[in-house]
């Protein structure tokens, strides 16, 4: 399957900077929206919220995230550090050329094209019904 090869070329560049493909997901949600609740994390990423306190758990223990205070008592607030902001920049060129491999002799209009098709498949796929068998 395309995604099984995609994924795993992704975990081995991303390997080189100790991340996986959920760590770096997680890292890249948090830059581009910072005040996501786990329950709006595990959702995006399509993972069950106790592997999202994992990997919460993995990036804090590495230095990548900061737990803060949150709207209550009870709630907490992530936080990138600037070490993990850094690390999102430099991991962006080796994460292109993986995209590039994985185009091969693809027109710039034909990439683009699959990229919008996979962008409506994934939408599609968020919908929890969209998994379940027909009745």
């Amino acid at each position: 399957m395309a995604s099984t090869v995609a994924t795993r070329r992704v975990d081995e560049r991303l390997a080189l900077y100790d991340l996986t493909v959920r760590q770096y997901g997680l890292l890249t949600l948090l830059s581009l929206e910072p005040e996501l609740t786990m329950a709006e994390l595990a959702r995006q990423l399509g993972i069950a919220r106790q592997s999202v306190h994992k990997v919460v758990d993995d990036l804090v223990e590495a230095g990548h995230v900061r737990r803060r205070p949150g709207a209550d008592d009870r709630s907490r607030r992530l936080e990138i550090t600037d070490t993990a902001q850094y690390l999102l920049t430099r991991i962006d060129g080796p994460l292109e050329r993986v995209e590039a491999e994985l185009l091969g002799d693809l027109t710039p209009e034909e990439a683009e094209t699959l990229r919008g098709l996979l962008q409506r498949v994934l939408a599609h796929a968020t919908d929890d019904e969209a998994w379940l068998p027909a009745r």
